[in-house]
């Protein structure tokens, strides 16, 4: 099975609002019934006991809904752990909803809208984090992002993505259709299996742009976590281009 990628109605800029929403909230079902925030939760968790003294920084590229991430957020609050979490996401239909869910949940975080293909990313973060953007990207587009978010941390990269395969394809393809009633989510979950890449390919590719380990864990069902370590330098945070949205509370102002 060739990786076959091919544009998403959810790439689409121009898609109708309640179209965008109704898929958002679909994806947001998706990933509560695979247990991807949790799986990427433990090893953020992990990584805290590397710092002392201050919160782990923590920054997730294309966010959407920004479910996981605020997933992160009332687990760390619960577990009594010290998070600074900054979402990014290119489109504003996105970064309202999770500012909205954020305000929900009871918990703080900041919302970038940006491209992160075509902007730098804000740097001086532990981990910078993405979960189910890189089957959107081609082979360029990949190397191009791994590059950004390996600049824009002093640790690591924690990257949850789809396993392309027949069988992910028939499963992925079910749980749309049983978990969503968004004709985009239909339609797009097919797609992103069919443009995902397997755990053999997306390691190699990350290896060769990043270097050094790139360790990969399979996530059942039909998905896989790469991380990555950076070593530790001493440069300083430099400023980025993208402009911050300013929350109180959690809620834009």
């Amino acid at each position: 099975m060739q990786r076959n990628l091919q544009h998403e109605l959810m790439d689409d800029p121009d898609l109708p609002r309640d179209q965008h929403e109704l898929a958002l909230k679909g994806l947001s079902r998706l990933n509560r019934f695979t247990g991807v925030a949790g799986l990427m939760y433990r090893h953020l968790r992990r990584r805290t006991a590397t710092i002392a003294d201050r919160p782990l920084r923590i920054l997730d590229v294309a966010s959407g809904a920004g479910d996981v991430p605020i997933y992160w957020a009332r687990r760390a609050r619960r577990d009594g752990i010290a998070m600074e979490i900054t979402m990014l996401d290119v489109s504003p239909v996105a970064v309202q909803t999770q500012q909205r869910r954020a305000a929900e949940a009871q918990v703080t975080v900041q919302s970038v809208q940006a491209d992160c293909l075509a902007h730098p990313l804000p740097r001086g973060f532990d981990v910078v984090t993405s979960s189910l953007f890189m089957h959107h990207l081609s082979d360029e587009q990949v190397e191009t992002l791994l590059r950004a978010m390996k600049l824009a941390t002093d640790g690591g990269i924690l990257i949850c993505d789809l396993h392309r395969s027949r069988l992910n394809l028939a499963m992925v393809a079910f749980a749309g259709r049983v978990l969503s009633r968004s004709p985009v989510v239909h339609t797009d979950s097919v797609l992103s299996v069919q443009g995902a890449y397997t755990h053999a390919e997306f390691q190699a590719l990350a290896q060769s742009v990043l270097g050094g380990v790139i360790e990969m864990h399979p996530a059942f069902p039909c998905r896989f976590l790469a991380s990555y370590d950076k070593p530790v330098t001493a440069l300083p945070p430099a400023l980025s281009n993208v402009a911050i949205v300013p929350t109180v509370s959690g809620v834009p102002v």
